[in-house]
């Protein structure tokens, strides 16, 4: 009975910090750029390019609150070559359900980016980004589970949870913005930029008295890379995420080791740190098309310290259409 009261506590906190709580994150967040920042569509890339990530948050103990999944495809429109301007077009979905499936929030949106090319060798580019977005929350109220439902034979659902949900549906339209800047050589290479996300700052809410903006959330990101050996390379990369008053930090990098195989190019390394919640290492198998990774988090939050939940994350991104061989060691599927 303690175990039962216990889980009900536990899934009701989980549910009404996701009600307000930040928007999903990937540990793989280089395999999703545009959720990153929308300036990043068509980076990297010489004609198309398609990426799955799958993530299951906090697994274990009989409860299964987030499972989120992306797909996303980009498109270079434009000067196929590093020294010229170009377009880059790309449409993602992202499905996050919390709490075995009781509350959905399924994003669809359409991003476009355009980058210039500063200098004629192709070294230095800028870009900026625009992302039109529309979002669709589902609350299921049936699957709720109260206290006052409670008895000596378990939960008995046929008795009234007196909690009526005004809004158990949602749906919005919502607008995001960003900027990059890169510098590539033979060598090494810099990235930084910057985004804004839920800048109309949508409604939100399930109780009429108590609706709410969507806070406003703003990335930051930067990174680097430098040869090391033959054409093995060091990728390192930084991110922060403010929203709402909350903050997420996360740093690491990845080893690119070359293999040199006409099927597999590289066998990439990693870790990183999402300080105040996980850290995470990396292993990804990385072809001239195609590149497949997993993560694994070992939780580091308070959570660990009231049940044994598990993260984990698998993604695989390929390129279509027209690829050209590495102009570097830091060229690849993505960009981490």
């Amino acid at each position: 009975m303690k175990q039962r009261k216990f889980r009900l506590l536990w899934c009701t906190l989980l549910l009404s910090s996701a009600l307000m709580a930040q928007d999903p994150h990937f540990s793989q967040y280089f395999t999703s750029p545009m959720s990153l920042n929308p300036a990043l569509a068509g980076q990297g890339i010489e004609d198309w390019r398609g990426g799955i990530n799958m993530r299951s948050q906090w697994w274990g103990e009989s409860i299964k609150p987030y499972y989120t999944v992306t797909a996303a495809l980009e498109k270079r429109l434009g000067s196929a070559d590093n020294a010229g301007n170009y377009w880059g077009l790309g449409g993602m979905v992202i499905s996050d359900q919390s709490n075995g499936g009781i509350l959905k929030n399924n994003y669809f949106s359409l991003t476009a980016a355009y980058h210039i090319t500063l200098d004629k060798a192709g070294r230095h580019t800028i870009g900026a980004g625009l992302t039109g977005t529309y979002a669709n929350r589902i609350l299921d109220p049936t699957r709720f589970k109260f206290q006052s439902q409670l008895g000596s034979m378990g939960f008995q659902r046929d008795i009234p949870a007196n909690d009526a949900i005004a809004i158990a549906k949602n749906n919005y339209v919502d607008v995001s913005a960003g900027i990059t800047y890169r510098y590539t050589t033979e060598t090494y290479g810099l990235n930084a930029g910057a985004a804004l996300f839920h800048a109309a700052k949508p409604k939100e809410g399930v109780y009429e008295n108590t609706t709410y903006n969507v806070p406003r959330k703003t990335t930051l990101q930067a990174g680097g890379w430098f040869k090391t050996g033959v054409n093995n390379s060091i990728h390192i990369s930084v991110l922060g995420e403010m929203q709402g008053g909350n903050s997420i930090y996360t740093l690491g990098g990845v080893y690119k080791i070359s293999v040199g195989d006409e099927l597999l190019r590289s066998v990439n390394l990693g870790a990183w740190e999402r300080f105040g919640d996980a850290f995470y290492p990396y292993f990804g198998l990385e072809a001239k098309r195609w590149l497949g990774g997993f993560t694994y988090d070992f939780v580091q939050s308070g959570v660990k310290n009231y049940a044994n939940v598990q993260s984990l994350e698998l993604s695989f991104v390929w390129k279509m259409g027209k690829v050209h061989n590495p102009t570097s060691a830091g060229s690849g599927v993505v960009n981490y």
